[in-house]
């Protein structure tokens, strides 16, 4: 899809999107929705000397690119598009003259602490589309209700809401955290 198609997602919440496209529980088929419902390229080809990257986004013929790599985690892959298709609603789309070299983002620019605002804000709305606030509370209070609840650990708790969002267990621990569910000192 052009650029200018994708317009209407400038600036947009990760939330607004997916009530925009009806998407109401997790996980979040996030190829799916930027394969088929944004319809913008995903790339898995093998790129050899790209293999340190996770994933880039850049603008060919005025439609953007996801390059993927193919190589590291179904978990970690789901992560990396949420992050890329964030770089397009809110760095692409407003300042498309801008990004005319790819936006290239690799472990530490994904999963470190002290990176870029615009990084920063990249993962931000990759949490927020993978996981929004609404699905979690909705998990945990189902999660809270089942029989073993009482008797299952923190970690387990984490891992099985991370398989249920398909995103990692530090990527789940963290917007947990941040959520308010996870005392930051307890972790």
């Amino acid at each position: 899809m052009s650029l200018e198609n994708l317009k209407i997602l400038m600036n947009k919440a990760p939330e607004e999107i997916l009530k925009h496209f009806d998407i109401i529980k997790p996980p979040v088929d996030i190829k799916d929705l930027i394969r088929n419902k944004l319809n913008i390229t995903i790339d898995e080809r093998l790129e050899w000397d790209k293999l340190f990257l996770d994933g880039y986004v850049q603008i060919e013929n005025d439609s953007p690119r996801i390059w993927l790599n193919d190589g590291v985690s179904e978990a970690r892959q789901n992560f990396t598009l949420a992050h890329e298709l964030g770089h397009i609603v809110n760095d692409i789309l407003p300042n498309s003259e801008k990004y005319q070299d790819p936006i290239e983002d690799n472990f530490d620019t994904l999963y470190r602490k002290g990176v870029s605002p615009i990084e920063r804000r990249a993962n931000d709305f990759a949490a927020r589309l993978l996981m929004p606030a609404a699905f979690i509370d909705e998990e945990v209070e189902r999660l809270s209700k089942s029989e073993d609840f009482k008797d299952i650990s923190l970690e387990t708790v984490i891992k099985r809401l991370s398989a249920r969002f398909r995103v990692s267990y530090d990527a789940m621990k963290w917007r947990l955290v941040n959520l308010g569910y996870i005392n930051k000192d307890k972790i």
